[in-house]
């Protein structure tokens, strides 16, 4: 979750640029937009891991 906080940071300060630039702020929206995109595939990331290492929790047993 820390990488999801840190892209997430990088994409506020994308947008606060562009205020500040608007010469520029196609460029800043861009890259704020790349920024959101890394942190949702992080968040993808994390989901799928989480549901692919969660141990079984009824066993099988084939019937006597």
């Amino acid at each position: 979750m820390k990488n999801v906080r840190s892209y997430r940071a990088m994409a506020l300060l994308c947008r606060q640029q562009a205020v500040f630039h608007p010469e520029k702020s196609w460029k800043y929206l861009g890259d704020a937009e790349r920024w959101e995109h890394l942190a949702e595939a992080e968040i993808c990331s994390l989901f799928e891991q989480s549901n692919t290492t969660r141990p079984e929790t009824a066993e099988v047993r084939p019937a006597a």
